[in-house]
């Protein structure tokens, strides 16, 4: 399976586990459902920011560190600019969550989940792939 086949596998099943979570209910203050929620937020960004690094790669276009994705992919006119601000959003989240640069607010996270907009990755992901489909992995 190519990578980036797999990278949006790993996007969709986070996704359907994040849904799975949210009809079924969560309690942000149980630490297990915290912990799980914000490892399967984790994984899913992570999984899009590999994705966005392996397509600008196959483009031919480099990109050092997460903080020039979103620039990039906004120069190659794979993403508007409200999904270039989201992307960077992205890359924060990430960034908050990964390294502990400050206590991740409960209720940005109970936000994200209360109005599914973890979906969106999953959204944007599939446009990227229609929109660069020549340079999805063969």
């Amino acid at each position: 399976m190519a990578i980036l086949d797999k990278l949006l596998g790993i996007i969709e099943d986070m996704t359907k586990k994040l849904d799975d979570f949210v009809e079924h209910g969560y309690d942000l203050n149980n630490w297990r459902d915290q912990l799980a929620l914000m490892h399967a937020l984790q994984v899913q960004v992570q999984a899009f920011i590999d994705l966005c690094q392996r397509l600008l790669s196959n483009m031919g276009i480099a990109v050092e560190g997460y903080s020039g994705i979103a620039r990039r992919l906004r120069e190659a006119d794979l993403v508007t600019s409200d999904e270039e601000s989201f992307v960077k959003s992205l890359v924060g989240f990430r960034n908050v969550v990964v390294n502990g640069y400050a206590n991740l607010d409960l209720n940005v996270i109970n936000e994200i989940l209360r109005s599914r907009s973890y979906r969106r990755v999953l959204e944007l992901t599939l446009a990227l792939r229609d929109r660069a489909r020549q340079y999805w992995d063969p």
